[in-house]
């Protein structure tokens, strides 16, 4: 009986002295920007937010019952004038207003990346059209350069668009010079704003670098396969980001002001769940790999 109740004992000290690896924790990083370590089975290390950001732009709650899988979800919380900066860009000076986490590692522009996350949009959540609202983004460094809107623009190479009452995959084929690059955008419908308001839905995605090929699925169910899809501008890599990102908001304001109504950007809240990268598609959904941990 002791030597049982010492083993417990002992089990039970493990399991208080040992570290949680598979934990998520919300912490500052050495430049005092704020960041969300995550688990190695997850594909990333950490999410971060290399700009600034108010009180209420950003949580990480533990709720079972909410949460997509597992324990805990994040949410983002962007309002009118939520515009930030960094050592090299400021929204502010450029139209846009954002609560944006980047993911690292970044990843090298070959071989097979794919990509998921559960999304669920806030009840109250309004489509700012024709402001451009996008909720995830893989984005480019060291890639080319060029102008939208008027502005400087360093595009991304796909962008989770939510305008005019739908979502799609924004693909951006990219032309032209690397210094002044001609940005063709191509939408590939994925669903109504509607049906994920209060609701969670699951996104995956890869890109195919070596056979030119792009595929998408929701909610397990394959969506899109986009065939000759090149990548005209090898950048030096490509990164995750997501979150709230508006871009060119003095349209809304614009036509708010043009129906004699305030010109004021409504809040927009959003929820992420189950982010993950790796090398095929088994690697990142779990609709379609149910052995996969939940992302905690």
């Amino acid at each position: 009986m002791i030597f049982i109740r010492t083993l417990v004992l002992l089990c039970l000290l493990l399991v208080l002295i040992l570290p949680n690896d598979a934990k998520s924790k919300i912490y500052t990083d050495d430049k005092g920007k704020l960041a969300l370590s995550a688990p190695e089975y997850s594909g990333f290390r950490t999410h971060t937010n290399y700009m600034s950001q108010n009180s209420y732009n950003y949580e990480y709650i533990e709720d079972e019952m909410a949460a997509r899988r597992g324990k805990f979800y994040q949410r983002f919380e962007l309002r009118d004038g939520d515009c930030f900066g960094d050592d090299t860009w400021n929204d502010c000076e450029k139209d846009r207003e954002r609560v944006e986490f980047s993911s690292r590692p970044r990843q090298d522009p070959s071989g097979n990346q794919c990509f998921a996350y559960s999304i669920k949009l806030d009840k109250d959540f309004i489509d700012v059209h024709p402001t451009n609202t996008d909720l995830g983004q893989i984005h480019q460094k060291g890639g080319p350069s060029g102008k939208a809107g008027g502005y400087v623009s360093l595009p991304p190479l796909i962008q989770m668009a939510a305008k005019n009452g739908k979502f799609y995959f924004k693909w951006h084929s990219l032309t032209g010079s690397p210094t002044n690059v001609k940005d063709e955008g191509i939408n590939y419908y994925l669903l109504d704003i509607k049906d994920m308001v209060e609701k969670w839905n699951d996104i995956s995605f890869c890109l195919n670098y070596e056979d030119e090929l792009m595929q998408v699925w929701v909610n397990g169910n394959k969506k899109h396969e986009i065939a000759n899809s090149p990548i005209n501008f090898v950048p030096e890599s490509t990164y995750f980001k997501y979150g709230i990102y508006r871009s060119f908001v003095s349209r809304y304001k614009n036509w708010k002001e043009s129906i004699g109504q305030e010109a004021k950007l409504p809040t927009q809240i959003v929820y992420y769940d189950e982010i993950r990268r790796g090398n095929s598609i088994t690697e990142v959904d779990f609709n379609i790999n149910p052995k996969l941990m939940p992302v905690d």
